[in-house]
């Protein structure tokens, strides 16, 4: 009686249909991937950031009792020494970063390890309060950073509350509805209040955001 074993290699055509197969399922599923990568990544430096700030603060109230925005003649357009010793003393000095210094006659610039970084400005008084304002352009990816584009895709806006003595994103005192409807999603008026609709949303970006996906 014979005892061979029959042996069966796969044909070129057969090994082509499963490469065919795989590069179709691998098509399909990719952009399902890359993007939930983008949004985890885009969470993660929202959440660790706004958490990096309020820490700061925090540091510097306990260090200095309180701290505040000078009056309005010591705050304007053009007075880049202002703002870079208020950072100095009240923020970065709490922060670790790869950079921090002034970038030009009334911005402040500081970039973390992590690649992302953020644009500061000082503006002064607009309404009735007589207070000074300090605005924080956080940026997912520094190099690309434009404090003029807050798109929701790289560029987030948030600034300093004086009364509650934190940080916390423009707008968010509006409702999630308003700020889906009028200032992040498409058709909207800007993309101004895009990081107070993910904070409202425990730093998740929702479903259905336009900006990143």
């Amino acid at each position: 009686m014979s005892n061979h074993t029959t042996k069966r290699a796969f044909t070129l055509a057969e090994v082509l249909i499963t490469l065919g197969v795989i590069g179709v399922v691998a098509a399909l599923t990719m952009p399902v991937v890359v993007g939930k990568f983008r949004r985890s990544t885009a969470e993660n430096k929202l959440k660790k950031f706004y958490s990096t700030m309020d820490q700061a603060i925090n540091m510097a109230v306990v260090e200095y009792g309180e701290i505040e925005i000078e009056d309005k003649d010591k705050v304007d357009y053009n007075n880049s020494q202002y703002i870079e010793s208020w950072m100095k003393k009240y923020i970065t000095k709490y922060l670790k970063t790869l950079k921090s210094e002034k970038a030009d006659n009334r911005s402040y610039e500081v970039a973390f390890s992590d690649g992302s970084g953020f644009v500061a400005q000082m503006y002064p008084p607009y309404d009735s309060t007589n207070t000074s304002h300090l605005y924080i352009f956080y940026c997912l990816n520094f190099d690309k950073c434009d404090e003029n584009k807050v798109d929701g895709r790289n560029t987030f806006w948030f600034m300093y509350d004086n009364d509650a003595k934190k940080l916390i994103p423009m707008l968010s005192q509006l409702s999630t509805s308003t700020l889906k409807r009028d200032f992040c999603y498409e058709g909207g008026q800007s993309q101004m209040g895009c990081a107070a609709l993910i904070m409202k949303n425990s730093w998740k970006i929702p479903d259905d955001y336009p900006w990143i996906k």
